[in-house]
């Protein structure tokens, strides 16, 4: 198994095709899944609430996560990478972009950052702190 640049500790939302998770285990990260710690259509605060007490970093398919309820104070750490497209696109578009959030997470732990969001969809990915 390749060691990550950086190790990152995530927790998949439900909606996360396994394909995901298994693909960051093999490259060295930590994953969580849902279905292992909450039930499967807990509320999207449930989820974010989960991740963000177990100090991961939360990976959604969901556009409901970008809503203003998650800019509320209690989410303030809450990390995220969120994956948008079609279903067959999303292991690409983060094989493509793997090692720039490596980087970006590593500089953001060096810098203490607070929180960091990710958008990544094949041939774009964005960042938002």
């Amino acid at each position: 198994m390749p060691k990550a640049a950086t190790k990152l500790y995530l927790f998949l939302d439900n909606n996360v095709p396994d394909s995901i998770g298994r693909y960051l285990q093999r490259q060295g990260h930590s994953v969580q899944r849902q279905r292992f710690y909450i039930p499967a259509d807990s509320p999207d605060p449930v989820v974010a609430m989960t991740a963000l007490q177990a100090r991961r970093i939360l990976i959604t398919q969901d556009k409901d996560f970008n809503s203003q309820r998650f800019q509320q104070d209690r989410f303030a750490t809450l990390s995220r990478i969120s994956l948008s497209g079609a279903s067959v696109t999303l292991l690409p578009a983060l094989k493509e972009h793997l090692a720039l959030i490596e980087f970006k997470w590593s500089h953001g732990l060096q810098t203490k950052a607070l929180r960091m969001i990710a958008f990544v969809k094949v041939g774009n990915v964005r960042f938002k702190a």
